[in-house]
């Protein structure tokens, strides 16, 4: 019977996941590093017992999706980030190399500069910060190293529950402070993580598939969000912005402007069909309402 592995399944999307494939009842084994989930294993990348993968075959899935994320963090830390995100993943990646299990690489949309948006599956990889370098890194290393891979880019996943600081909580917490500034040029893709479970679940069964995005088919502006955020919240009166332009905000590492994925593959090979994104920013602002009510 085929196993299929969730490296990383504590986290917001392996949690989705992993909930996603027992629901479907395939033969699913999760790990966790730090964040304690029920009926998951302990694996730890940075000091890894391969016993878990005892007797794996080529035709098991591995979904690889443990690494640092906060890109703040990471810039003052980039040497934990690194050994964590690339030397640990590579050794990782190659202990399977003789097997060849299908391996599903959760990258990022960070790999592209965010220049002009509207990114394939294809594009050229531009990352400006270091966490888009280290996913780039490793797309190309299984590229040249690993013939029987996937890479899966999505956009901000949205949850409702405390794993997910995404976009829409980000902007809503800020809206919620005095002086907030919304850019008008900022735009990006969203996906609902069930949404994305669901791909990376449908994934595990086409073997053909390289690279794919998953996220949701509209693009969304940061001014635009903010603006439905304000309308369907209840402490929508108490939330006001004023109008900037991307570059005057100051993050620690750079950030694309215009990083929004396109999905056409996932819809055509997949047969995704994606909740509306008016449909889940309204989820989130109601979840976070309530957490605010409290």
């Amino acid at each position: 019977m085929q196993k299929i592995y969730v490296i990383g399944a504590s986290g917001l999307i392996g949690d989705a996941l992993y909930k996603n494939l027992k629901c479907k009842n395939y033969n699913v084994i999760g790990s966790y590093t730090k964040n304690i989930g029920p009926e998951l294993l302990k694996f730890d990348l940075c000091n890894p017992d391969f016993s878990i993968f005892k007797n794996i075959r080529q035709n098991d899935v591995i979904y690889f999706m443990t690494a640092y994320s906060n890109p703040n963090w990471i810039s003052e830390n980039k040497d934990e980030t690194k050994l964590l995100n690339y030397t640990k993943t590579i050794e990782f990646i190659n202990f399977f190399k003789r097997v060849q299990p299908r391996f599903i690489f959760m990258s990022s949309v960070e790999i592209f500069d965010g220049n002009k948006g509207n990114y394939k599956e294809d594009d050229v990889a531009n990352p400006l910060n270091y966490y888009g370098l280290l996913k780039s890194n490793i797309e190309n290393y299984l590229i040249n190293n690993y013939p029987n891979y996937c890479i899966v880019r999505t956009g901000w996943n949205v949850g409702l529950n405390e794993k997910s600081r995404c976009v829409i909580q980000l902007t809503y917490e800020t809206l919620l402070k005095p002086n907030a500034k919304m850019a008008t040029d900022n735009f990006f893709s969203l996906a609902y993580v069930k949404d994305t479970a669901e791909g990376l679940a449908r994934i595990s069964q086409n073997i053909n598939l390289k690279k794919i995005h998953l996220c949701s088919s509209q693009i969304l502006g940061r001014q635009e969000l903010a603006d439905k955020i304000i309308k369907y919240s209840k402490n929508g009166k108490n939330m006001k912005y004023s109008e900037c332009i991307f570059n005057e905000i100051p993050y620690k590492e750079p950030r694309g402007r215009v990083n929004d994925l396109v999905n056409t593959l996932s819809i055509n090979e997949l047969k995704m069909k994606y909740e509306e994104v008016d449909s889940i920013i309204q989820k989130k602002v109601d979840y976070l309402d309530r957490k605010y009510d409290k």
